[in-house]
């Protein structure tokens, strides 16, 4: 089986510094031991994923909600969204520069200070990879920083999707990536390409993204306190990963 995990509050915990929990390891080696494949497929940009990919290491990614697909490390896939829908972005950000962002397959770009979250950012891609929004030249996604439900037609792009452009709805902002990048049609991409079949696909994530790929899944499964939209979609529901829901659900499954 492959064995898909998102990354925040997933396989990565925030309680204290982030870090993957000793079970969340433990679980990793027993997958690997009974021959199965442990995969990511988060919504961070590929750049933010090395770094805890390594550490737990996992070399198939599907990264930046399925806009970025590395197999055994190679990078197999990259879709970008429309040049009009990066104009149409920007016009927003110039009128909203506290509440945008936007990254590329190197950069996180954003004119607001982010003061709590630069260092974050710079510790998972291992270098400076702030960028003001002036530098944007093209865009795996971009991001408003405010609920689906406070956009108005003042926001362009959020409101009324460009051609092309597909619009996730998640806890308090909402992000805009090409119409065909999905986590779960990145996955069946990459199995595609490794030969194997995406019916011997498990998942396991917590937020409204990872729902479709938890109910596409021969099994789902939600984390903790996940998303209602992850939970109704799941197959099952686990404990958080820092009461060791990760090891605990993995034999549940039979898996190890």
């Amino acid at each position: 089986m492959y064995v898909f995990f998102d990354i925040d509050n997933t396989l990565v915990s925030h309680r204290g510094t982030p870090h993957i929990p000793p079970a969340t390891t433990e679980a990793l080696r027993l997958l690997r031991e009974s021959g199965h494949v442990p995969a990511i497929a988060t919504g961070r940009a590929g750049f933010l994923t090395m770094n805890v990919a390594k550490s737990a290491g996992i070399t198939h990614l599907v990264c930046a909600g399925g806009s970025e697909i590395f197999a055994d490390g190679r990078k197999i896939h990259t879709a970008y969204l429309a040049d009009e829908a990066v104009d149409a972005f920007r016009e927003v950000a110039v009128r909203f520069p506290d509440l945008t962002a936007a990254v590329d397959e190197e950069f996180l770009y954003a004119d607001a200070a982010f003061d709590p979250f630069r260092a974050y950012f710079n510790s998972q891609a291992g270098y400076d990879c702030f960028r003001p929004m002036s530098e944007l030249r093209r865009a795996t996604m971009c991001y408003i920083m405010m609920p689906h439900s406070m956009l108005d037609e003042t926001h362009g792009l959020f409101f009324r999707p460009l051609s092309g452009t597909r619009l996730e709805i998640m806890r308090g902002f909402t992000e805009a990536r090409a119409e065909s990048s999905t986590k779960w049609g990145g996955i069946v991409r990459m199995i595609e390409t490794l030969g194997g079949n995406a019916a011997d696909v498990v998942t396991f994530g917590d937020g409204p993204n990872d729902a479709d790929m938890l109910r596409r899944a021969s099994v789902g499964v939600a984390v903790g306190r996940c998303a209602e939209s992850a939970r109704e979609a799941a197959d099952y529901v686990c404990d958080d990963i820092d009461s060791g829901g990760i090891l605990k659900a993995c034999g549940h499954l039979g898996l190890i």
